[in-house]
């Protein structure tokens, strides 16, 4: 009888061996096809319909214009010699906006650029109605100073929305 146990297990082995490699075969199989399906788009794929992007803030229409000036007229507020060129020396420069039916409590804001980079900003809210122009001033205040010779360029804003912008150079 030990005889035909040591043969059995003799036939046991091969069939076990080619039983293990079958499985690792199938194994390597299943591992190739989840790959590829991972990596190749199915038959089933769909086109996204692409999302709108929402309307940007429409502007107010309050600022009917905007301009810089070398004064202003106190009484009205209007723009006093209008210019884009400006001397460094320059006392003052005014950006004058022109108004169209403001609300007391309307904020009005400006960004200042020179030669493309963000230089400053600042705001002012209505607090008088019946207003048709407000002003922003840059003024030289101490003997000697002068303006940053460049170009300007100031965006102004109605309650944080973009309404009108300018440009000036100071030489």
């Amino acid at each position: 009888m030990r005889n035909l146990s040591a043969q059995s297990q003799k036939g046991f082995t091969p069939i076990l061996v080619i039983l293990i490699m079958a499985a690792m075969a199938g194994v390597a199989y299943l591992g190739y096809q989840s790959f590829t399906t991972k990596t190749t788009p199915s038959q089933n794929t769909y086109q996204q319909t692409p999302q709108k992007t929402p309307p940007r803030s429409k502007a107010p229409g309050i600022v009917i214009q905007v301009v810089a000036a070398r004064g202003i007229d106190l009484k009205t507020g209007e723009a006093v010699n209008p210019a884009s060129q400006f001397s460094k020396t320059d006392k003052a420069i005014y950006l004058v906006l022109t108004l169209k039916n403001p609300k007391v409590g309307t904020k009005f804001e400006y960004t200042r650029y020179l030669n493309g980079k963000f230089l400053d900003n600042g705001n002012l809210t209505m607090k008088k109605a019946n207003t048709n122009n407000v002003s922003f001033d840059w003024t030289l205040k101490k003997p000697g100073a002068t303006h940053l010779a460049g170009n300007y360029r100031v965006k102004v804003y109605t309650n944080g929305v973009f309404e009108k912008e300018t440009t000036y150079i100071v030489q």
